[in-house]
């Protein structure tokens, strides 16, 4: 059960931080700071990028999706926004495997299939892979996403340096969750498709960050996350 009060919350003052945009990394305090450092500014916490009241998978990724690439702050403010909210009060109450098993088979079954639709039109394995991932949701699915996402980077010549620190920015769920079943094969579908998406500017980047915490809320609401009660 959650010690966590939501309703204490000000809902307004974490407005208010947002409308001047989040920043890559913690940022500094009275400008711009990342998602979990104006939580910690509303409750009066010192200045840093854990709250105290938020599941360790939950604030991992959202760390992670906070320093991915948006196109601009108030890009990356409007899209986490609600996600910062949904967030209060998940440690206690959402266990962290369960979020990281639900969260990856979303990420495999909807956001792959459709990043890979929009980028692979015309590849035959990549949208037989998109069409896998969309039925299954599976560790295998992932794993034929991730292949053949990595086979057309290699072939446009995109850079494996690139590929791999994706892969392990959002692998690194599993690093502090132990369970095998957040696999990191997962997460490295969704690094190719982050890759390659960096590949291509033509695509709508924060389109994906947005799916990808939309997601996470669903999955939140499902967990019954306290702070969703703020939504």
């Amino acid at each position: 059960m959650s010690t966590f009060d939501v309703s204490t919350f000000n809902i307004k003052e974490f407005d208010r931080i947002l409308a001047c945009g989040l920043s890559r990394g913690l940022g500094s305090r009275g400008q711009q700071v990342c998602v979990e450092a104006a939580i910690c500014q509303v409750l009066n916490l010192p200045h840093m990028d854990d709250p105290g009241c938020v599941a360790r998978s939950v604030r991992s990724f959202k760390i992670t999706l906070n320093d991915s690439s948006w196109s601009t702050a108030k890009a990356r403010a409007e899209g986490l926004r609600d996600l910062g909210l949904a967030q209060l009060g998940s440690k206690g109450v959402v266990e962290d495997r369960e979020f990281t098993a639900l969260l990856s088979k979303k990420v495999v079954q909807v956001l792959i299939p459709a990043l890979f639709r929009e980028i692979f039109p015309n590849n035959k394995a990549c949208l037989e892979a998109a069409l896998r991932c969309e039925q299954e949701g599976t560790e295998e699915a992932a794993n034929s996403a991730a292949n053949s996402a990595a086979s057309w980077a290699a072939s446009a010549a995109a850079s494996a340096a690139s590929w791999a620190n994706s892969a392990a920015r959002w692998a690194a769920l599993e690093t502090l969750v132990a369970d095998p079943v957040a696999s990191a094969a997962r997460w490295a579908a969704m690094a190719a498709a982050t890759a390659a998406t960096a590949a291509l500017s033509n695509v709508d980047k924060d389109k994906y960050l947005k799916l990808g915490a939309s997601l996470a809320l669903g999955v939140l609401k499902e967990l019954k996350s306290p702070g969703c009660q703020l939504l």
